[in-house]
């Protein structure tokens, strides 16, 4: 099944550049024929009939992660007494989740291998490639549910009881990565067998290849008769146990090494003739240059796609439907948009007039407008607990007060500080009239991305203070949110607000 086309055409497709040559991935697959248990001669006698580069499509979902956790780990010294550690845990980390698109999957490769970075536009038809498959739609959700469950993970790392557990994901980028493997089908007395070489860095990714019989069945004799030795001597000396415990736990270890050494022999025996590389696919020779059909949509999907027209609410401009979440302007009226998939809302907006000692200051510099979301929360603490000294000058931004989130495309080390400065300050907002000249950052943070981090924002605040947070109840309500645009004047690599 191929993308559906209302996805197809929204979805980024890039590719990496293949960087090893068809020679250079002859030389590799002989080098590792020359490795391991493999068949002695494998390196010189082994024909390949088949060595063909090919594009395999990966999912890639990459979001920032962010959690507070807050809890405590016990554990009993031998004096009976119980120690309790206490920890507060701050995750703000970027995850990337990976998925194979097409049906080779199933074969080994589930994962990308490669690190995001140095990928070019994938243009169709420019090389050969397998056909992604199945929905954009279903593998964005699976995105979004493996990367919380890596935040879950790396929260509860050294925490075996969780106070305080909040975390958010923040979608950052998702979008369909080709990754060249060169594919290798060979012979080797009588038999056929498959590799993949990685086309970029130039290493196995797995293979079938020839066993080396007689080193195999030399190990599988010596770990099984080891293995045997062991456990039946254990076994001896259980019967006949002696007085002391620390023999009896000696015998025991013996009797478990005895059955692991047995389990590992017998893989070895069951195997046969074909060693099978870690990684690889098993109906690796399957995988043949794919004919890329395009879908042909029926009656119903084309009504679907096509009865979908987005519009705005004031002046009746169609807008064109977006891949995720956007906020911009209608070329129409000059309103703010907040576009989904099938709505388009309104987002209220003011510009901020720059004060009088900003513009003293730097005057004949024009300055950057910046747009922020403001939200007009209350956060009501009902209980709070920290160990430790608590005593702290910072002043307390819970209660009715507006938040400020940096909704452009701004580093989180420039904006973060930004954020908290605004929201301590509640700045006045003296709204300019009819406009002013200078720069607009466009907007890439969406509402409900924004209104995440507004929570994110007070615990993180929260945890910073001196102490170690225990617990933290609190309601979270939103009365009013809009877009703020606020004067930065740029000097050299730092910004100056002009409010």
């Amino acid at each position: 099944m191929g993308l559906e086309r209302s996805v197809e055409d929204q979805v980024a497709e890039f590719r990496y550049k293949a960087k090893i040559t068809k020679g250079v991935a002859d030389r590799t697959l002989r080098t590792w024929f020359a490795k391991g248990i493999k068949a002695p001669g494998l390196a010189q006698h082994a024909v390949v009939s088949e060595l063909y580069l090919l594009y395999l499509p990966f999912w890639r979902f990459v979001a920032q992660g962010k959690a507070v956790a807050c809890g405590y780990s016990e554990y009993t010294e031998q004096t009976g007494n119980v120690i309790r550690n206490i920890f507060e845990e701050l995750i703000d980390e970027e995850f990337i989740w990976t998925e194979c698109a097409c049906d080779t999957g199933k074969y080994g490769i589930e994962k990308l291998w490669l690190d995001p970075g140095g990928e070019i536009p994938y243009v169709r038809g420019s090389v050969v490639s397998m056909e992604p498959g199945g929905s954009a739609v279903e593998a964005s959700r699976r995105g979004r549910e493996a990367v919380h469950g890596m935040i879950k993970n790396a929260v509860e790392k050294r925490i075996d009881t969780i106070t305080l557990k909040k975390s958010f994901l923040i979608p950052k980028v998702f979008e369909l990565v080709y990754a060249p493997v060169w594919i290798a089908h060979y012979e080797y007395k009588g038999g056929h067998f498959t590799a993949v070489v990685d086309g970029v860095k130039g290493e196995v990714l797995g293979g079938t290849a020839p066993i080396n019989l007689t080193a195999r069945t030399r190990m599988m004799i010596l770990s099984l008769a080891a293995g045997g030795i062991m456990i039946g001597s254990s076994i001896a000396m259980l019967i006949h146990a002696g007085p002391y415990h620390l023999v009896e736990m000696f015998q025991i270890i013996l009797l478990l090494l005895g059955i692991a050494l047995c389990m590992a022999g017998y893989p070895a025996f069951r195997e046969g003739k074909t060693f099978t590389a870690a990684g690889t696919m098993q109906h690796i020779s399957t995988l043949r240059p794919a004919v890329r059909i395009p879908k042909q949509l029926t009656d119903q999907e084309i009504l679907n796609h096509e009865s979908t027209v987005l519009q705005c609410p004031l002046c009746g401009e169609e807008v064109k439907q977006p891949w995720g979440e956007v906020v911009i302007p209608c070329k129409g009226c000059g309103h703010l948009l907040d576009i989904t998939a099938d709505t388009v809302k309104i987002v209220p907006y003011d510009l901020a007039k720059p004060d009088l000692l900003a513009m003293v200051a730097m005057k004949g510099v024009e300055p950057e407008y910046i747009p922020f979301w403001r939200f007009d929360v209350n956060f009501e603490v009902t209980d709070r607990l920290a160990g430790g000294d608590t005593s702290t000058g910072l002043p307390n931004i819970a209660g009715k007060r507006s938040y400020y989130i940096c909704a452009a495309d701004i580093p989180r080390y420039l904006a973060e500080p930004w954020e908290i400065d605004l929201t301590i300050r509640n700045p006045e907002i003296v709204e300019v009239m009819g406009g002013r000249d200078g720069e607009y950052r466009p907007i890439f943070i969406n509402q409900s991305t924004a209104r995440e981090l507004t929570e994110f924002l007070y615990l993180r605040y929260e945890t910073e203070k001196p102490g170690i947070l225990q617990v933290l109840r609190y309601n979270f309500t939103v009365e009013n949110s809009r877009i703020v645009y606020i004067p930065y004047y740029k000097e050299q690599a730092s910004y100056i607000p002009g409010i």
